[in-house]
């Protein structure tokens, strides 16, 4: 992979992916194909500050959870939310979703490097 297409990618994911894989992602991408390279661009990665702000804003009611993709979890987010522990799975999943999809994302990336035989 050409120095400067890996250092797009590593920019563009540095914030939608724990920072401490950032490191190893790096290993691997240098090891892809020019002409692989490209569909790297195309994965859709969910952003964590998109998760945090509607966490804020509407986390008693899940939608934050179903953002990153639990709706099982935002179902009973949503339920909880009549009830005093609601409140404070609202403010704990400030950070656990946040996290999580960094976590998503960063699966979804080793996934297609799987696909791609990286």
């Amino acid at each position: 992979m050409s120095n400067s297409a890996l250092v797009i990618l590593t920019s563009a994911w540095s914030n939608k992916i724990p920072s401490e894989a950032a490191f190893m992602l790096q290993g691997r991408l240098e090891k892809i194909p020019e002409d692989k390279m490209q569909s790297l661009g195309f994965i859709s990665l969910k952003d964590p500050v998109i998760g945090l702000i509607l966490g804020l804003f509407f986390g008693l009611l899940g939608i934050d959870r179903f953002y990153k993709g639990d709706v099982g979890l935002g179902i009973l987010k949503f339920l909880s939310s009549f009830i005093l522990i609601g409140f404070f799975w609202a403010l704990a999943d400030l950070y656990f979703v946040w996290q999580g999809i960094k976590k998503d994302n960063l699966n979804k990336i080793n996934q297609h490097l799987m696909i791609l035989g990286v």
